[in-house]
């Protein structure tokens, strides 16, 4: 069936104004000089432009080098989608200060031939003025140079969220990739100051925050994880200290090699925490320093942003504080010139990246009608349409969202919270933010208490009390460390990441376990279809296709209610959640409430189970490890805990009440018997027909909308696909944004 989707033209509603802007200097750049860039470039790959303009210097008055110009440059796809890229002032392009090179960062969407335009003027404070503020603007240098570039198919092969693109929000409660799957994060939540790196120029230890005794001159070095960087790594050393990038970015290779998929940080804390990291010539709060950016400093911070991007880790970038000295740095906490240069200057420099989040702030101070402005702006300037979210107190969740519910201009959540509240609020949330229209992505980012955290010790605990009823409530996660001291460390001082690696791998086996199993897009929490067991029972899933269990237990005397017909055939399996292997062949169960029966293994240990409904289909068997073998050989906190998964051709076997008569047995029993090949060619096929309807999937979320809103042209906005349930969505305050109504086949 079609599905309806809505779409929001705000950033056409800027190419509009944008346009009038360049016609105004149209008569200057029929001479115009190219601009620099590459012979060709790969869809989802960075492409960089470079125009030469005036010779400046990072810490020039007049004219101001980030105020009093505007680089934007427009690129328009083979199927006619533009963005418009704000630039910034890159000093001589190798992240030295002083230089004449203005610079973009794109990454294209499509493969094709692609069209691009540069507009390059100047007048005061231009580059935070509003499109119907720009005037007595003067052309500069290259300003209207316009050419062609080939983009060529994207490279399956390429590393982390260069294969598959950006992480997108698709009117879902998980993000997608754009030529992928679905999203689920297991992240890093500290430390907050992951950016406060001696190997970084010109970051050093303020006064005041929270004191970093434990830190060399108050400054992470991640020295543990120095032997983690690799040959063909971003190496450079800051002019600062003279300590090089290795421990950062070997950080980072540790982490990824760990299934760990998000990191949490903030690029300003001055006036909070730990006030040693900011993107600023310096850290003293004037209107120079605040509006003056260290080139030298962000060239540094982009190539290990950039790492990460390659190593399949999003970057979670968290724009302030709670504390009331950092909200109120920039514009004394208003959205004035220097907090809306702010956001040029990140956007302009790192929405390139295929995987970010936004975040506006910590434990946010600002208030909803400030949160909105500041949503709007960071909307207007992110061409790439990156998720944006605000963090909250601990368990104040409605107090932060109500008033947001239903704005298009958030698409997920960014709670903190009690252990004891995961599964309440995670399931809450997703049905609060149907209700309203537009359903976020549901994500837990801080667990209390705030000394505690994760530790080394409670592992075990938060695995039971968090992982698992968020992970199966539909919920993503990141894992704040408390405030502990080294040598474990906590939210300000960590610096080896290893003493928590137990909790980083039981995340990636349960995302694992949840992307083989389900359709995200179709999943949602279904724990009152089971009876018996405990109330921590986890239930979620597609009734109509496949369920996945949490068990704290292994007791056989749950049952699970599977709707209105009595002929149902169901698969149900048995996993060990620590290691993601499956300790149970496949058991066929038929009827409308099914008992899921005993565990294989121990009945006091906890258990995922997966249910798959058959449609007269064999399921593909998972390769199995016997319970016994296998909880006697694996610690579960040693690396070695998911030993090999060994070939297995086995076929279920029917049991139970109202299982298939016995000549449904014997034919399934004598395929096996022959070799497995009856089992072995229904198992293809199932794989196949999955397949296939994942790349359909894949292909239908990328549609592209085209539609008409007054006189401006609609190419590529922000699609947001809207189940018949979801509710309208509420405009802007600004009466700026109209829905079109359209659908995709």
């Amino acid at each position: 069936m079609p599905r309806s989707i809505r779409q929001a033209p705000q950033r056409i509603g800027r190419i509009h104004h944008r346009a009038v802007v360049a016609a105004l200097f149209s008569s200057f750049s029929a001479a115009a000089a190219a601009a620099h860039l590459p012979p060709s470039a790969t869809q989802w790959q960075p492409l960089v432009i470079d125009v030469a303009g005036p010779a400046a210097s990072e810490s020039d008055l007049s004219p101001h080098p980030f105020l009093d110009y505007r680089l934007d440059v427009t690129f328009t796809s083979p199927t006619g989608n533009a963005y418009v890229v704000p630039g910034f002032f890159a000093g001589n392009g190798r992240g030295f200060g002083t230089g004449n090179i203005w610079r973009s960062r794109f990454t294209p969407d499509e493969p094709g031939t692609w069209r691009w335009s540069v507009s390059f003027v100047t007048a005061p404070d231009i580059a935070v003025a509003e499109p119907g503020e720009i005037v007595n603007a003067s052309p500069v240098s290259e300003h209207g140079a316009t050419g062609d570039i080939e983009v060529a198919e994207r490279d399956d092969t390429a590393p982390g969220f260069l294969a598959d693109g950006r992480l997108e929000y698709v009117g879902e409660h998980y993000l997608k990739q754009a030529d992928g799957d679905y999203w689920i994060k297991g992240g890093v939540d500290s430390p907050e100051n992951f950016f406060g790196y001696a190997g970084f120029d010109n970051t050093l230890d303020q006064p005041g925050g929270i004191i970093t005794r434990d830190l060399v001159d108050g400054v992470h070095r991640y020295d543990a994880h120095v032997d983690d960087w690799r040959s063909g790594d971003p190496e450079f050393t800051s002019a600062t200290t003279g300590v090089d990038s290795r421990g950062i970015v070997g950080a980072i290779n540790y982490l990824s090699a760990q299934g760990v998929n998000s990191i949490y940080f903030l690029p300003m804390n001055l006036g909070g925490d730990g006030q040693e990291t900011y993107p600023f010539v310096g850290p003293s709060g004037s209107d120079f320093d605040n509006t003056h950016y260290d080139i030298s400093k962000l060239h540094q911070w982009n190539q290990v942003l950039n790492h990460m991007q390659e190593r399949g880790i999003a970057a979670h970038i968290v724009l302030a504080e709670q504390e009331t000295e950092n909200t109120e740095w920039l514009d004394n906490g208003e959205l004035g010139t220097q907090r809306k240069l702010y956001f040029r200057e990140l956007v302009a420099r790192f929405a390139y990246l295929n995987g970010i989040k936004w975040n506006l702030s910590e434990e946010s101070r600002f208030g909803s009608d400030l949160e909105m402005q500041m949503a709007q702006q960071l909307r207007t300037l992110d061409w790439a349409n990156h998720p944006i979210a605000v963090h909250t107190n601990k368990d104040k969740v409605a107090a932060r969202y109500e008033p947001l519910l239903g704005s298009i201009d958030f698409d997920a959540t960014s709670i903190q919270f009690s252990a004891e509240n995961a599964e309440d609020i995670t399931e809450t949330w997703r049905t609060r933010t149907q209700e309203a229209g537009l359903p976020w992505v549901i994500d837990l980012d801080e667990v209390g208490p705030a000394g505690v955290g994760l530790s080394d010790t409670n592992i075990d605990t938060l695995r039971l009390d968090v992982l698992y009823p968020v992970y199966f409530s539909g919920g993503n996660i990141e894992w704040y460390f408390g405030r502990h001291r080294l040598p474990l460390g906590g939210d300000l001082e960590t610096e080896d990441f290893r003493p928590r690696e137990p909790m980083y791998r039981y995340m990636r086996i349960a995302r694992d376990f949840l992307q083989r199993h389900l359709d995200l897009d179709r999943a949602e929490p279904l724990d009152q279809l089971l009876s018996g067991g405990t109330v921590e029972d986890q239930v979620f899933g597609d009734i109509n296709t496949s369920l996945v269990a949490w068990l704290p237990d292994g007791r056989g005397d749950r049952n699970i209610d599977l709707g209105d017909d009595p002929t149902g055939r169901w698969s149900v399996q048995w996993y060990e959640p620590l290691t993601g292997n499956a300790v149970s062949e496949p058991v066929i169960r038929a009827g409308s409430t099914l008992s899921i029966g005993e565990a294989p293994g121990d009945t006091t240990a906890d258990w995922f189970v997966h249910l798959a409904r058959l449609d007269d289909v064999t399921p593909e068997p998972e390769p199995v490890v016997q319970p016994a073998a296998a909880v006697a050989a694996v610690d579960p906190h040693s690396e070695s805990a998911a030993p090999e998964l060994g070939a297995a051709d086995e076929t279920p076997e029917e049991t139970g009440e109202g299982s298939e008569p016995a000549a449904t047995t014997t034919t399934t029993e004598s395929s096996a018997k022959q070799g497995g090949g009856g089992a072995a060619l229904a198992a293809l096929m199932l794989l196949l027909a999955h397949a296939l309807t994942r790349r359909a999937t894949a292909q239908r979320s990328r549609a592209l909308v085209v539609g008409q809103l007054d006189d401006i042209r609609v190419d590529r906005t922000r699609v947001i696909p809207v189940r018949p349930e979801h509710h309208a969505c509420s405009a802007r305050a600004d009466g700026g944004v109209r829905f079109t109504e359209v659908s995709v086949v």
